[in-house]
């Protein structure tokens, strides 16, 4: 009777060797293994081969190939196993976001956060809520203070109304505006724009692209009248949950990040919302012009401090006293422009005691991190 290959397989066959390499190898090839290639063995509850790491694929086919000779033979006991160079796969964009909400709960940050992110080359967002480490719904968006961060939204309405050729006295004041984040400089632009209704213009301008939780109610020197007296947002009327926005200026995360990547999108292809919404006054010229003064802001903290030296990042960061005499908003919006792809981050904060610098600015960095990580683990 000839015998079952079923139960008796030929141990030399490469197949069963591929499915099976544990039940091979003797103890005498398994040290062979272990000095020529250092890799832990069969038998001895480790693996044969080493892990696999970034950057470093078994070419298994040729491994086969070697291992079986290498069995048949009395004498050549010993194989090199041979690697292939590859690159890294990225993590799901879902496992960056279980990563980011990881870093805001064990941190030392227990207020209200906001976070908003945009892969520009595909689209894809992250956006969560969490407070005072929970996790909230974001929807709708929750309303911040809008700090400094609203100087965006002002100088892109000045040059949707008044143009782009800017003179050099213009191009120097949206310096100071975006560069130095000067408040004087800004209502300079607010009046440029209109001497009266500035800041109203500003937030029709936002609501032309969609952003019905961002708006400016007043010009920013001491005593400016509100020009919206009790605004009424989607942002501002959950009762869920409260981060004390100020009453001349609001927005959210998500709003603010989208208004970036329209920024990036007009400036790279003509598209996004703002060309769309004013096409006779926004060209990528514009946009890229806006791009560039957002540039000159170089505080070195929060999202900028989250990425290699050199990174190109323009944003617009902001935190103010608040009308208790202290600090309780921080935020940070911009585009990040990195090797293996550009995003948008848009970070709002709030601490209904204090927003201590030292715990928040940390945070701001670890986030960015993360993202920039994400994008750039082949890279690496």
């Amino acid at each position: 009777m000839e015998p079952n290959p079923a139960r008796n397989p030929n141990p030399f066959e490469r197949q069963h060797f591929r499915g099976s390499p544990a039940r091979i190898p003797s103890e005498r090839d398994r040290l062979a293994l272990r000095r020529t290639t250092g890799a832990r063995t069969a038998g001895s509850g480790r693996d044969l081969v080493p892990a696999r790491r970034s950057g470093r694929t078994l070419d298994l086919e040729r491994a086969v190939l070697l291992i079986s000779d290498a069995l048949r033979s009395p004498t050549n006991r010993s194989v090199a196993l041979s690697f292939t160079r590859s690159s890294a796969a990225r993590p799901t964009i879902d496992n960056l976001e279980i990563l980011l909400k990881q870093i805001i709960i064990t941190s030392d940050f227990d207020g209200l956060i906001g976070f908003y992110m945009m892969d520009l080359q595909t689209g894809q967002e992250i956006h969560f809520a969490i407070n005072n480490k929970q996790e909230i719904t974001a929807e709708p968006d929750i309303a911040f203070t809008a700090s400094s961060t609203i100087k965006v939204p002002i100088v892109a309405s000045y040059l949707i109304n008044r143009g782009s050729n800017l003179d050099s006295q213009t191009a120097d004041i949206i310096s100071r505006v975006l560069g130095r984040s000067d408040n004087s400089a800004t209502d300079l632009i607010l009046e440029r724009i209109d001497p009266i209704n500035g800041p109203v213009i500003v937030t029709q301008n936002m609501e032309a692209l969609g952003l019905k939780s961002t708006f400016l109610g007043g010009m920013f020197f001491l005593g400016a009248p509100n020009l919206l007296p009790g605004r009424i947002t989607p942002g501002n009327s959950r009762t869920d949950v409260f981060a004390d926005p100020d009453p001349y200026s609001q927005t959210t995360p998500a709003e603010m990040g989208s208004l970036l990547a329209d920024i990036y999108h007009c400036a790279q292809n003509s598209g996004g919302a703002l060309i769309a919404a004013f096409p006779d006054k926004v060209n990528p010229a514009t946009c890229q012009l806006l791009i560039d003064f957002m540039a000159q802001d170089k505080l070195g903290s929060l999202i900028q401090g989250g990425v290699p030296d050199g990174t190109l990042v323009p944003h617009k960061h902001g935190y103010v006293l608040s009308r208790d005499g202290v600090m309780h908003d921080t935020s940070d919006v911009g585009i990040v422009y990195s090797p293996g792809g550009n995003f948008v981050l848009s970070i709002y904060t709030y601490h209904p005691v204090q927003n201590i610098w030292d715990i928040t600015n940390p945070l701001f960095v670890n986030l960015t991190q993360a993202v920039y990580n994400y994008f750039n683990v082949s890279t690496q």
